[in-house]
């Protein structure tokens, strides 16, 4: 039982750059998840995918979206 607690908590941990990433919606967010994927494997890239979810650019807002969360406009 302690062991698939260890093993989910730290699969959760390998996925935060790939979280982030998607909760920032960078524009490149399948890069950040091919390096976490890497980083994965290797502890080394993992640092570096949290790193680019942290810095990329995000994708601009969609308008239509933007405009109906506005009442009244």
């Amino acid at each position: 039982m302690k062991l698939l607690v260890v093993v989910l908590v730290g699969l959760f941990f390998l996925g935060v750059p790939s979280l982030i990433a998607y909760r920032r919606r960078v524009q490149r967010l399948r890069w950040v998840i091919v390096v976490n994927i890497i980083g994965a494997l290797t502890g080394l890239f993992w640092f570096v995918a949290l790193f680019m979810a942290m810095s990329m650019a995000t994708r601009q807002p969609d308008r239509a979206l933007a405009q109906r969360s506005q009442p009244g406009l």
